[in-house]
């Protein structure tokens, strides 16, 4: 598989994604809500020497297109997007798959679906539903939604779980909300609705099917996940461990990069435990 960017066409989608690196292990990652591939810089410059890297845009964010049918995209869409991204890759070593916020009930429920295919899996600021901080946020991005008030969603995701960040990378939400298309603020707020919707992670996904090692790595200033969520999750994934960081919120390495250690220990097959405090 070549490196650099490229463009996958998968059924009613166009997906953009970019592989660093040609190692035969291969770390595919998985964003949250409205984030894009370049929110997995420093993880590319972290862990290119140790796999091929293959970041992407899910359907309606970013560079991607919805080239048919509606603006919401389904769960199920979204677990056939990754299984087309990882046939088109092609693996033939190890394949880890990390998961950031959403990307997590993503990520999970590949591993769940194919658990002999994924051999390592990380998720990051994983919940299991949606608390009433989230249901809150939810609904308020909804009211913004409907008076097209797109830049406030930056206030909103700041002001709401976003304090910690530095000055960068809330100027980076900021112009993305600032910038936000009519098209990608319509997937945003299907998706809202989604979440409210889907209820408990474990009513659709089996995560007993796991067989992947699997970090869960959750910051104990999180406001918009309940903290027993991952404590649920260590005992239904049969090879699991857990982090909890502790004066960490949502953004977990953007709020405290030393936590790029605690990844690479874990997904080299180590015990993760330099930064974040092992519990349970």
């Amino acid at each position: 598989m070549k490196t650099g960017k490229q463009v996958l066409q998968h059924g009613r989608f166009e997906i953009p994604f970019r592989v660093y690196g040609d190692h035969p292990n291969v770390l595919l990652c998985v964003s949250g809500v409205l984030q894009t591939m370049a929110v997995w810089r420093s993880i590319t410059r972290r862990f290119a020497p140790h796999f091929r890297v293959i970041v992407f845009d899910m359907p309606g964010v970013g560079r991607s297109r919805i080239l048919s049918g509606d603006a919401h995209v389904t769960v199920e869409e979204q677990l056939e997007v990754v299984d087309a991204l990882l046939k088109n890759a092609a693996p033939y070593g190890e394949l880890t798959l990390a998961g950031s916020s959403w990307g997590t009930a993503i990520a999970a429920g590949y591993a769940a679906r194919e658990p002999d295919a994924v051999q390592q899996l990380v998720l990051s600021s994983f919940g299991m539903k949606p608390n009433a901080v989230m249901e809150h946020i939810v609904a308020h991005a909804q009211q913004l939604y409907e008076t097209r008030d797109y830049a406030a969603g930056a206030d909103l995701i700041i002001d709401m779980f976003g304090q910690q960040i530095g000055p960068s990378y809330k100027r980076q939400i900021t112009a993305q909300f600032a910038n936000l298309s009519d098209d990608s603020a319509d997937v945003f707020y299907q998706h809202c609705r989604n979440i409210l919707t889907l209820g408990q992670l474990q009513d659709t996904v089996d995560l007993s099917r796991i067989r992947a090692r699997t970090l869960i790595v959750n910051g104990a200033e999180d406001r918009i996940i309940d903290l027993d969520d991952m404590w649920i999750a260590e005992r239904m994934i049969p090879r699991c461990e857990c982090l909890l960081v502790d004066g960490v919120g949502h953004f977990l390495h953007f709020e405290r990069p030393e936590l790029l250690d605690d990844y690479e220990t874990f997904m080299l097959g180590h015990t993760a435990q330099p930064v974040a405090e092992q519990v349970g």
